[in-house]
């Protein structure tokens, strides 16, 4: 069994020159499309999960995004706010198997 991060950033533009980082930790299962118009996220209490078999004793919490079009199951969700862009370092870090 591995256990990965998940960072997801978005770009900023000309309508918010802000960028946002938010890192998934210790993700066991994960299932989103690759881009989105929107990004909400929250915890899966009062969701339609999906059908999957998570081992017991498997630490963790369902996370939703954009009201179900996408799910993570992860230990943690921390995000951060900064003027960056695409090539700016995350505040989280770098991430083991990125350049």
């Amino acid at each position: 069994m591995s256990f990965n991060s998940l960072l997801l950033r978005s770009l900023s533009d000309d309508v918010s020159p802000a960028r946002m980082d938010v890192l998934l930790s210790n993700v066991f299962f994960l299932r989103m499309p690759t881009t989105f118009s929107r990004f909400e996220i929250r915890t899966g209490d009062g969701f339609d999960l999906p059908r999957v078999e998570i081992p017991a004793g498997t630490r963790g919490e369902w996370f939703t995004i954009n009201a179900g079009e996408g799910y993570v199951y992860a230990t943690h969700c921390e995000w951060h706010e900064d003027e960056g862009n695409a090539m700016t370092p995350s505040r989280f870090g770098p991430l083991k198997r990125t350049d």
